[in-house]
This record gives structure tokens, C-alpha cells and sequence, in this order.
């Protein structure tokens, strides 16, 4: 047994534009009008995308207020969030075998009420940035939890395999996120997989 975190967004969740129109909305609407583009959006996610906000001269006030209307926005247009193909029965497995986790930089809320939905079970927590905004204190909240377990994070960003690595995970990275697998490879992930029967197929060789 293993404890396995994910990602949400990009991993489990076909969310890119959704999160695309609510974060981009959430900027105008609080003055940030340089961002226009789904780009402008992803290049947040190169880092911890709050450490990349606060890089841009954003205070934690002014993070807080785009977090609040990008809630807002995005709570409306949950409807339209779609998981990626077999996420149910991919979940429903490896919970057999695993402890799992989701750690996100979205809403626990939000997230929890997709899966609910499309009936995902086998997760264990949610935890979110209503939480905390750092996935590496996330990460390790749950190693803690877990301690006699060889732990993985799974993402699809240079940021999450980043976070995954400084908190001391075997680090994953997908190939059918946000970034794309040359971009993830330049943060040298421990594994690239490009479906979740190979994610399966390496916990099962490293049990």
C-alpha cells in the first residue's frame, strides 16, 4: 500500500477552460487586465501559482480577492466540468490497494461536488486552499497522516512535480494536463505516464 496524492484540475478534471474563463474574469474584474489569454493562465501554474501571483506584485489581499470572485465564477459553471475518460473505475481500483488523496489549488467544495456527481469514490480527503495555498504543507499534512507509506504526487504541471519533489514525494507527472510532456519533462518528474493504467502498472511494481 502506498499513499497516492493528485492533483485536480488537468489530472482527474477536463476543467481547463472552465478555470480558464472564471480566472480570467476574476482578474478583470479586480483590475489585473493583463491577463487575456488561457496562456497568460497556465504560464501561473510554472510555480506554486499563488508564489506566482504574489512574483507579479499581487499582495495576499489582492490574491484573496481574485480567489473569492474566481470561486464565484467558477461555482456557476461546475456543470460543465467533465473528468477525463475512465476516472470512475481508474479511482475505484487503485482505493482498493491505496491510500488516495486530492491535493489542489482549487476548492475542496468545488472538487467534492464534481466527484460526487460523476461518482467517484475511494477518496479519502480534499484538501484545497481554503486550507492552504502551499501544496508542499498540503503534501505533508497528508504524509503525516500516513507516515509508514511510500508516498506519490500526481500532476500535471512543472509546479505541481515541483511541490511534489520539496515536500518529498515520488513525483508523477501526466501527459494529458495542462502542460505538455516536453514542458513537464523539464521538471523532471520521477515518472511521465500517459494513461492511468501506467500509473497503476508503476504503484503495483513499487508496492
Amino acid at each position: 500500500m502506498s499513499l497516492v496524492m493528485f492533483d485536480y484540475d488537468g489530472v482527474i478534471a477536463d476543467s481547463l477552460d472552465v478555470h480558464v474563463k472564471s480566472f480570467l474574469a476574476a482578474f478583470q474584474e479586480n483590475g489585473y487586465t493583463q491577463f487575456k489569454t488561457a496562456q497568460d493562465i497556465i504560464n501561473l501554474y510554472e510555480d506554486n501559482v499563488y508564489r506566482s501571483m504574489g512574483a507579479l506584485g499581487m499582495s495576499d489581499e489582492d490574491i484573496d480577492r481574485v480567489l473569492a470572485s474566481y470561486k464565484e465564477k467558477q461555482d456557476r459553471l461546475l456543470e460543465q466540468i467533465e473528468l477525463f475518460p475512465h476516472m470512475a473505475e481508474f479511482f475505484r481500483e487503485i482505493s482498493i490497494y491505496h491510500k488516495v488523496y486530492i491535493i489542489t489549488s482549487n476548492t475542496a467544495d468545488a472538487v467534492l461536488r464534481v466527484l460526487d456527481k460523476k461518482g467517484i469514490i475511494g477518496v479519502e480527503k480534499v484538501i484545497g486552499f481554503e486550507t492552504e495555498k502551499s501544496k508542499i504543507k498540503k503534501i505533508r499534512l497528508a504524509m503525516s497522516w500516513h507516515p509508514e507509506l511510500k508516498a506519490y504526487y500526481v500532476g500535471d504541471t512543472k509546479g505541481d512535480i515541483y511541490e511534489g519533489r520539496q515536500a518529498g514525494t515520488v513525483t508523477v507527472g501526466v501527459a494529458w494536463g495542462w502542460h505538455s510532456p516536453d514542458k513537464l519533462k523539464e521538471s523532471n518528474p520521477d515518472y511521465l505516464v500517459y494513461s492511468p493504467r501506467e500509473l497503476i502498472k508503476i504503484l503495483r511494481e513499487k508496492a
